[in-house]
């Protein structure tokens, strides 16, 4: 009997898909800092400030070491209870026209706006805080500690004259 040639499968296998990367986290520490691993963390000056080791960034307002956490925080009794009194948050609300909303993807980054939040990108934020239609991809954290719409900025750092002139 003459064998017939069989054809070899050309099929692929196909295995697990790679992780798909995972974006930075912040991460709310109760009535503290905020706590994050950032590559790109920049003040109002353009001067890049370490963040890769991970840092807490201060959220109470009163670190004599900020942007940097010092335990002020437990001092002066800081607390990130949400208020009554929320307001909806927009990145526009809190005066920083350097980042406009946009479809553009843009490596994460948190720069710290002068005597203002700190302007986050590309992060994902552990809270369950946020407001209806608010961006995900872009936001304003509150670092003056005074916002009634904890852990995000509401333009509060204003009317409180909230001042980091070392930033």
């Amino acid at each position: 009997m003459k064998q017939e040639p069989v054809a070899l499968s050309s099929r692929t296998v196909v295995g697990p898909s790679p992780p798909a990367k995972q974006r930075p986290r912040i991460r709310l520490s109760r009535n503290g800092p905020y706590l994050v691993t950032v590559d790109d963390l920049t003040n109002s000056k353009g001067e890049r400030l370490q963040g890769w080791n991970g840092v807490a960034l201060c959220r109470c307002g009163a670190s004599l070491k900020k942007p940097f956490c010092d335990g002020s925080h437990i001092r002066i009794g800081f607390s990130d209870d949400p208020r009554p009194e929320r307001t909806p948050c927009r990145v526009a609300d809190c005066g920083d026209a350097a980042q406009p909303e946009s479809g553009e993807v843009n490596p994460p980054s948190i720069r710290i706006a002068r005597n203002g939040p700190y302007m986050v990108q590309g992060f994902d934020l552990d809270t369950e805080n946020w407001s209806e239609g608010a961006s995900r991809e872009r936001f304003a954290l509150c670092r003056c500690g005074g916002s009634k719409n904890k852990p995000f900025c509401d333009g509060t750092h204003r009317s409180i004259d909230f001042q980091d002139d070392g930033n």
